[in-house]
């Protein structure tokens, strides 16, 4: 209870400030609230339950399309229209989820892949639907009859599903799912043997990351007024990964602190080193490689093992220094 009046306390605060604040740091803001709904995401199915894949972007584009045509050409409003895009990317996120329940590791990663570039290819080449390599036009939408047309209108609302997502998340991890989850990520055998049944959880991750990503695109509509293909493509899905991976995999804070360095990096790189913006994706390498050798278990993991040798330090220390 004390964790969620925190969060709720703190945006109703960033409510407060979205008010007065510049438009350009709305939309960061706005983009930072996607960036952390789809990674959290992505960390139920890679941190918590081990399964490394790349169907995200996948899951995070058929959110966006489905929630922009379900308006576009239904008339169906936004608050609807959300809610129906997200069944349908949990339906095919089942669907995938049965497919890979037999694969681990580098094949898993592979299937998922494809699968990804399966459907980057639906949406570049279905015209009709899509409007293919020229994009799609997305409208004003609608939410409790107030047109949504800046990014000061949008922020109330995806700050509100952010919120929802973020406690949804804290409770699943401390859940009897959270905890197969992890048994699952530790040893298959040996959670068959404790009664889990190993294909309905991994088969749920998928599901839930699945959720996760297309609630992420439906909100991505909500902020922006055109989309098109290559924002789902490889380079997406491998900026999500770093996130969860230099922050601290299968940790909410790890995740929100990665999204928080890698969503405004490149706002910092154009703003006090516009000279080095063509080397972003080699910064984006290097401190990825230097997180994964000197700090495997993140920032937020290495921050964890620190505190922790201090204070067995000092614990140490005072029972050394008792008469």
């Amino acid at each position: 209870m004390r964790t969620t009046a925190t969060i709720v306390g703190l945006a109703i605060a960033c409510l407060g400030i979205s008010t007065v604040a510049p438009i350009y740091y709305l939309y960061l803001a706005n983009m930072l609230l996607i960036y952390a709904v789809l990674a959290l995401g992505v960390d139920v199915l890679m941190g918590l339950s081990g399964q490394f894949a790349f169907s995200h972007m996948a899951f995070f584009g058929i959110g966006c399309y489905a929630t922009a045509l379900l308006n576009l050409d239904l008339g169906i409003p936004f608050l609807l229209a959300l809610p129906i895009a997200v069944v349908m990317t949990a339906v095919v996120g089942v669907l995938v989820g049965f497919a890979a329940i037999r694969l681990n590791t580098i094949y898993l990663a592979l299937a998922t892949f494809a699968f990804a570039e399966g459907m980057r290819w639906i949406f570049n080449d279905w015209t009709s639907l899509t409007g293919g390599a020229n994009g799609l036009r997305i409208l004003p939408m609608f939410a409790f009859g107030i047109e949504i047309t800046s990014d000061r209108q949008a922020f109330p609302l995806t700050l509100a599903f952010a919120v929802v997502v973020l406690l949804a998340t804290l409770m699943l991890h401390g859940s009897r799912f959270g905890r197969e989850l992890v048994a699952v990520r530790e040893s298959e055998h040996v959670s068959m043997a404790s009664g889990i049944n190993v294909r309905r959880t991994k088969i749920s991750a998928f599901v839930v990351s699945a959720v996760y990503a297309g609630l992420a695109g439906g909100l991505y509509t909500l902020n922006h007024s055109f989309v098109s293909p290559p924002e789902f493509g490889f380079n997406g899905a491998v900026l999500i990964l770093t996130m969860i991976v230099v922050g601290g995999m299968g940790t909410v804070p790890g995740v929100l602190l990665g999204v928080l360095i890698f969503g405004l990096l490149p706002t910092i790189l154009q703003s006090t080193l516009r000279s080095v913006l063509i080397w972003q994706e080699f910064i984006y390498g290097a401190i990825l490689t230097a997180s994964v050798l000197l700090m495997p278990r993140g920032i937020w993991g290495a921050f964890k093992s620190l505190r922790g040798f201090r204070l067995h330090a000092g614990s140490r220390l005072g029972q050394g220094m008792r008469p």
